[in-house]
């Protein structure tokens, strides 16, 4: 082995127990020090963290020459002193497709590892006897299921991610001509529809990555909306337990999730450092044959590199089968620079909407995001 006398700092994020990729990064960091003599240290903290410290680069001139993020995070161009990055050298393992979840205006910014992140409906098939693809399914069941106390699905409903397939079962889509797009009679409509189902005790709202997961692992939820990224943890506590199906129905209308990818940025204008090229040929190791099939068989996530992922395909499982055919049933997440204003007037409203009613969560949104759409437009 080289001698080790260079290090690259990766930000990653670490979203509890149930996150059990950081195992992966870990092991891919450490097989590249061993190989290359440069030592890769992954920093890991949550979401919160992370986004606040990528948006605080160009005060402090201070971050990592790497950061792992979901692909809407790529539009922290300007806080995050971003490099642009060289696409075309990735264009062998890459498709266009997945290349532009992490362009902004035709400028690429980041380099997909993993693609989807999108949510699906988990059931308990010792609950739910037929998938529940309806949400009449839920509340022909409540009565029974509550009789047990079992509560029918559950659901983060205080995230805006998970606010997105209500909104779109209404026709709702957060963004319009490049601008904002929530506050509209669909989101009324939805935020409607969720109070009603909360008050009826069909739907319940807890933390998407503790209560909601533990719940559901214990048989105390019958359904749960959560993300891809999770399935390898469910799959591990639960196995005969779990099954998985489209989003639910809602009056008749689909539900659509959003999907990305989730990808390395290279931010502080890393790319101009000395370390560029021990920086690029990481990228290029964690696109391999050999690290992307790490993500598959390690943590049953789905990679970006065409090749691993059409494998992936050929040889899943049936619930990961599922999960990868749903994806092509997912709209593209939005990476506008104002998504962060978005998601946070939307999280607002979410808080809110529990405390008072549809009405004044909605008026929260648009209080959120006429002042923030202000500062961004100036």
């Amino acid at each position: 082995m080289e001698k080790i006398n260079k290090e690259i700092m990766l930000w990653h994020e670490f979203d509890g127990p149930g996150d059990t990729s950081i195992e992966v990064l870990e092991g891919i960091c450490k097989l590249y020090t061993e190989r290359f003599g440069v030592r890769i240290t992954p920093q890991v903290m949550n979401i919160t963290e992370l986004t606040a410290r990528l948006n605080q680069i160009k005060d402090t001139h201070q971050g990592p020459h790497l950061a792992m993020v979901p692909a809407d995070m790529s539009s922290y161009v300007e806080n995050g002193l971003y490099s642009e990055v060289p696409g075309w050298q990735f264009a062998d393992a890459l498709t266009e497709g997945a290349l532009s979840t992490m362009q902004l205006d035709g400028v690429q910014y980041g380099i997909p590892v993993l693609r989807g992140n999108h949510l699906v409906l988990y059931y308990n098939p010792e609950i739910y006897a037929s998938a529940p693809t309806t949400w009449d399914m839920f509340e022909e069941a409540a009565e029974r299921l509550s009789a047990q106390g079992i509560i029918p699905i559950g659901a983060d409903l205080q995230q805006g991610y998970w606010f997105i397939p209500f909104l779109t079962a209404f026709g709702g889509w957060p963004v319009q001509d490049g601008k904002p797009n929530i506050v509209t009679p669909e989101m009324r409509q939805a935020l409607q529809f969720i109070r009603d189902k909360m008050d009826q005790g069909v739907i319940v709202s807890l933390d998407g990555s503790t209560g909601l997961l533990e719940q559901f692992i214990e048989g105390k939820i019958g359904a749960i909306i959560c993300g891809e990224w999770i399935y390898n943890h469910l799959d591990k506590q639960m196995n005969n337990r779990l099954a998985v199906c489209q989003l639910p129905v809602i009056e008749g209308r689909q539900s659509l999730s959003m999907s990305s990818s989730i990808g390395l940025i290279y931010p502080n204008h890393s790319l101009t450092s000395e370390e560029r090229e021990n920086i690029l040929s990481f990228t290029h190791f964690m696109l391999s044959d050999e690290c992307q099939t790490m993500w598959t068989l390690g943590v049953q996530r789905i990679p970006a590199q065409e090749e691993v992922l059409n494998r992936l395909g050929a040889s899943a499982m049936p619930n990961k089968k599922m999960i990868l055919s749903l994806l092509d049933h997912a709209r593209p997440m939005p990476t506008y620079p104002f998504m962060i204003q978005v998601w946070e007037a939307l999280n607002t409203g979410l808080t809110e909407l529990p405390l008072s009613n549809p009405e004044q969560a909605l008026k929260k949104i648009e209080q959120a995001i006429q002042a923030s759409w202000g500062v961004y437009k100036s």
